[in-house]
């Protein structure tokens, strides 16, 4: 029985792009990636809601329709999940996405913060708590830029990993001055305690280059294009089908 009613989300489609560890060589996790119905680009569709005010709402409608998409097809390993620094659940709101999803998928949920619009101490607090409560994960998105720009933000999120940006990542390999400034970088993370994973790796170069350099995880076409991953191997137990570890 549900212990609260249910909320309206406003239907929203996904797809899903690999993140591969590089110790392991294998899928740790995908980022959920918003596709509109409409064709819309997506970062076009976002600050359309935001413009609208709507910024709580969207924040609701991601993190439901991700997790749903993610739990139905039954995708092993994390989901990277985009969200507003400036919104929360309520109480309300959290109990219910507790209660449709389960704990067992929420373990495996990791909260990606956003570079924008803007940053508010008492939603992130809120978030705080309950991610702590329910062991998920803080990924800090698109280091490098907008409130995201420098290590302050890893000061203040404490996050389990930090994601370099597209931004920097890609054509870094172009020039010995960019090359040099994501070493440093990367080494900058790393002694901060840190996993560091970089977006936006578009070619085998890049990936050696920073998989020498030390990053954890890495993301970007050359790893994967987004898409609808393949459910995890099951096995056969009389008529019923139980899936294996992810």
């Amino acid at each position: 029985m549900s212990i609260v009613k249910p909320l309206y989300i406003y239907p929203m489609n996904y797809v899903f792009q690999e993140i591969r560890s590089v110790k392991t060589n294998s899928t740790y996790g995908y980022e959920a990636l918003l596709r509109p119905e409409n064709g819309m680009n997506p970062r076009d569709f976002v600050n359309a809601r935001i413009a609208m005010g709507g910024t709580h709402q969207l924040e609701l409608d991601t993190f439901f329709n991700a997790t749903k998409t993610f739990a139905d097809l039954r995708i092993p390993g994390y989901l990277f999940i985009n969200s507003l620094p400036n919104e929360s659940f309520t109480a309300r709101e959290s109990n219910y996405y507790i209660d449709t999803y389960g704990k067992d998928v929420l373990s495996r949920v990791v909260v990606e913060i956003m570079e924008y619009p803007f940053l508010s101490r008492e939603a992130w607090y809120s978030k705080q708590r309950f991610m702590l409560k329910h062991d998920m994960m803080c990924a800090l998105d698109a280091f490098g830029v907008g409130l995201n720009v420098d290590i302050n933000s890893v000061l203040f999120y404490g996050p389990d990993i930090v994601k370099i940006s597209r931004e920097i990542i890609h054509d870094f390999t172009d020039s010995p001055e960019r090359t040099e400034y994501v070493k440093q970088l990367i080494g900058i993370l790393k002694d901060r305690d840190v996993k560091v994973l970089a977006e936006g790796i578009e070619t085998v170069i890049e990936y050696e280059m920073l998989k020498e350099y030390g990053i954890d995880y890495a993301q970007g076409y050359y790893i994967g294009m987004p898409g609808m991953p393949d459910p995890p191997p099951f096995i056969e137990d009389g008529d019923t089908r139980k899936y294996t570890d992810y």
